[in-house]
């Protein structure tokens, strides 16, 4: 009944933020923590284009990653939003497959796949970009081999009557839990020094708590949602849905606060322009 954590890190693509990873690489390693590296096979998101390193120096450290035993996630294909659809989960209302033809979205995966194997990587768990995906993507997937979806709401994974197995993601930073098996997706492109130093020693504070999806697929391979489960996963997406905006709200109001607790910038006259 222990609380355990997976380690999500999201947007894993050449031009991500190396300065930041570095620190938390090494962390990763003297930790021994096995985290899920959600890898974007094809970049083109202008919005990830943070720093340039070498594509075959990023491929090395994929490859290197995994062979410590980390999980390389299908992080879409090129991460590029073509609907507005929010799919099956409905976080956002854009997406790289929901709602696109199964001709297409088949040959997006199939291009994605083959890029990784190009590059000599096993993609084992599919992470959607913007957590949007539809039945059709699922469908494809697991005809094209990756049955680890890491995604939805959920207390403990489980295996669905297809046989794909659900790794729920339900938050994006540390908390104390008093059980369950919890995935914290983490973005640290635009993390602050502040944030970086925080999340580090929030390393060291949970790091009994970590564990690594291919422990979480053995022990939960068998196990099917029951009436408990389905009312426990409601509620969690409940929570989850209302607490967002109570969040955003909280941020919005505490900033306004401070707009007006802030001395005024003396207005320029006509002879001081």
């Amino acid at each position: 009944m222990r609380t355990r954590f997976i380690l999500r890190f999201d947007d894993i693509c050449p031009t991500m933020n190396w300065r930041i990873w570095r620190f938390l690489e090494r962390d990763l390693c003297d930790l021994n923590i096995k985290p899920l590296m959600a890898v974007i096979p094809d970049n083109r998101d202008r919005e990830l284009m943070v720093s340039t390193p070498g594509v075959e120096d990023f491929w090395n450290s994929v490859r290197f990653w995994q062979a410590r035993g980390w999980t390389i996630g299908l992080h879409g294909y090129q991460h590029r939003y073509l609907t507005n659809m929010a799919g099956m989960y409905g976080r956002m209302a854009r997406s790289e497959f929901a709602g696109l033809p199964r001709e297409i979205q088949e040959i997006k995966l199939r291009n994605a796949i083959r890029i990784f194997h190009d590059q000599k990587v096993s993609p084992e768990v599919w992470v959607a970009p913007a957590h949007s995906f539809d039945a059709t993507t699922v469908s494809i997937l697991s005809k094209l081999g990756v049955r680890i979806i890491s995604d939805g709401y959920a207390i403990y994974p489980y295996q669905d009557a297809e046989g794909v197995t659900w790794i729920p993601q339900q938050i994006g930073r540390f908390r104390k839990l008093p059980f369950g098996v919890w995935t914290i997706c983490c973005h640290f492109n635009l993390w602050t020094e502040a944030e970086t130093d925080r999340f580090r020693q929030d390393l060291r504070k949970y790091r009994r708590h970590f564990t690594a999806v291919t422990d979480i697929v053995k022990i939960y391979c068998d196990h099917r949602r029951n009436w408990l489960d389905l009312g426990a996963n409601r509620l969690l997406e409940l929570g989850i849905r209302i607490g967002r905006p109570l969040r955003n709200f909280r941020r919005t109001r505490e900033y306004a606060s401070q707009l007006h607790s802030a001395p005024a910038a003396p207005v320029a006259t006509e002879d001081e322009s």
